[in-house]
């Protein structure tokens, strides 16, 4: 029976989803492997306190069954990525009021979703709404 490397099951296990999916199907043509071959090499339980290479290792492992709240604590919440606003410009918007909102903005972050640049002011906690991806995103730093 094929095996994949080591390396390339830890790749697997850290991902999830539709990055998983595609990480299969390119291990599926690496290897020439089937899809449901390589996710069931995937789902087969390790042996506690041995790596995925069969080595054991000593180090404590908490169980998967005792979990605690804050370790399924998720930050959906990302910080800010601040990039220099000098080098970007304003679009043309005739909107009345438009100077004072320019007069706010002190920072250019990039959207976490679609990565366009955005200006807004320092205020924190902050909601966004992105006007090209429209993800609304809180900055709380």
């Amino acid at each position: 029976m094929v095996t994949l490397a080591p390396d390339d099951m830890e790749v697997l296990r850290s991902l999830s989803g539709y990055d998983l999916t595609l990480e299969i199907a390119k291990m599926s043509t690496k290897y020439g492997i089937a899809k449901n071959e390589i996710l069931a090499m995937l789902s087969q339980n390790t042996n506690p306190g041995y790596d995925s290479s069969g080595v054991y290792d000593p180090s404590p492992k908490s169980l998967s069954n005792s979990s605690t709240p804050d370790s399924e604590y998720k930050n959906y919440n990302p910080p800010a990525k601040v990039i220099d606003k000098s080098s970007f410009r304003f679009q043309y918007d005739p909107t009345p009021g438009v100077e004072q909102r320019r007069e706010k903005v002190d920072q250019a972050i990039l959207c976490p979703s679609c990565g366009v640049a955005l200006g807004i002011p320092s205020i924190r906690p902050i909601k966004v709404t992105c006007p090209e991806c429209l993800q609304e995103t809180t900055f709380s730093s």
